[in-house]
C-alpha cells in the first residue's frame, strides 16, 4: 500500500531533522526547558499534518482486501497537536509545570468511524478531538541526582511516551508501532523521582495507579488501559514504572524501561445508594429523621 505524507510546521524541518540528536528533549524536562532563568515561563509547539493515502479505509480492507482494492484515495489534513507550555519557579528548588494539549483541533462534535464497531459512523461529543491537561506538577529538587515531583506527569515507558514533541520522531505522525499499543502520550497522576547520575545516566522511578483491565482489547493491547470514562481516575491497584537511559557514546542514547502493575478490578464499582425518611408533624412541631 502506498501513502504520501508531508508536515507542515512553523519550523523548518530539514534543519529540526539534521540536529535530531541535539533537539531531543525529554518529557520530563519539557516544561522547563522553555524557562531559561525567569520566575514565569511559557512555551509550547504545535504541528500540522498532510495525509494522502492510496488505499480504502474501509475496515474490512484486510480481511476482504480483493473487494476495497479499487477504492479510490483519500486525503486530510490534521492538526494533531497543539500544546502550550507554562511553568513556574518558586526558589529553593520549588517549580511547577503544566502542559495544556490540543488534539485534531480540540473539543466540539462531529461524527467518526469507529472501527471497533465495524465500522460505524458514530455522533461523538468531541470535535474529532479532546482538550487534555496532560501535565500538572510541583517539584522540590534538592540535587541533579535527586528530584521529587508529583502531580500529573507522563509515564516514560517506550521511546515515543518520553520523546514525544514533533521533531523528536522521524514520522509524520507517532510512530504506529508504539502508538497503537500502548497510551500514547501516557500520563498519569502519581509520584516520580528522578535524577542524573554522573554524566551518562538518567533514571526515572514512577509510582502510579495501575492501569484498567475493562479497557484492554485484542487490536489496541492496553492504549485504552489508561484512560478513565469518570471525572477522576480509578486507583483501587498501583503501579510502578521505572526508565533508565545511557548516554556514554556522544550522539547515542541507549534506555530501558518497564512497568509492573495490577489491573484487573482497578475500575469503579457501582454502589447502590438506600435512604429512608420519616416526618411526623404535630400542631407547630415537626419531627425529622432519616
Amino acid at each position: 500500500m502506498k501513502s504520501c505524507k508531508f508536515r507542515l510546521i512553523t519550523s523548518v524541518l530539514f534543519a529540526g531533522l539534521a540536529l535530531q540528536s541535539q533537539a531531543q528533549v525529554n518529557a520530563i524536562d519539557s516544561v522547563m526547558n522553555h524557562v531559561k532563568g525567569n520566575k514565569l515561563s511559557v512555551g509550547g509547539y504545535g504541528e500540522i499534518g498532510y495525509t494522502r493515502e492510496f488505499f480504502s479505509d474501509n475496515p474490512y480492507k484486510y480481511s476482504q482486501a480483493g473487494k476495497y482494492k479499487n477504492d479510490p484515495s483519500h486525503g486530510k489534513f490534521d492538526i494533531p497537536h497543539a500544546v502550550i507550555y507554562l511553568g513556574y519557579d518558586f526558589g529553593k528548588g520549588w517549580t511547577m509545570g503544566t502542559e495544556i494539549e490540543f488534539e485534531h483541533g480540540g473539543s466540539g462534535s462531529s461524527y467518526e468511524k469507529e472501527y471497533e464497531e465495524s465500522g460505524e459512523w458514530e455522533h461523538e461529543v468531541e470535535k474529532g478531538g479532546e482538550v487534555e491537561l496532560e501535565q500538572f506538577w510541583i517539584q522540590k529538587s534538592f540535587s541533579r541526582m535527586f528530584n521529587l515531583r508529583a502531580g500529573h506527569i507522563v509515564v516514560p515507558i517506550g521511546l515515543t511516551n518520553s520523546y514525544h514533541e514533533p521533531l523528536n520522531f522521524f514520522t509524520v505522525y507517532r510512530p504506529e508501532g508504539e502508538a497503537t499499543i500502548l497510551p500514547c502520550t501516557w500520563h498519569q497522576t502519581g509520584i516520580s523521582l528522578w535524577g542524573h547520575i554522573g554524566q551518562d545516566w538518567k533514571y526515572q522511578l514512577q509510582f502510579l495507579a495501575g492501569l484498567n483491565a475493562l479497557s484492554f482489547n485484542r487490536d489496541n493491547w492496553i492504549k485504552k488501559g489508561a484512560s478513565s470514562a469518570f471525572e477522576f481516575e480509578p486507583a483501587n491497584k498501583y503501579a510502578v514504572a521505572l526508565r533508565i537511559d545511557n548516554y556514554s557514546v556522544k550522539g547515542l542514547r541507549l534506555g530501558l524501561s518497564g512497568y509492573c502493575g495490577n489491573s484487573i478490578g482497578n475500575t469503579w464499582y457501582k454502589r447502590i445508594l438506600w435512604s429512608q425518611h420519616r416526618q411526623f408533624t404535630r400542631s407547630r412541631c415537626e419531627w425529622n429523621s432519616s
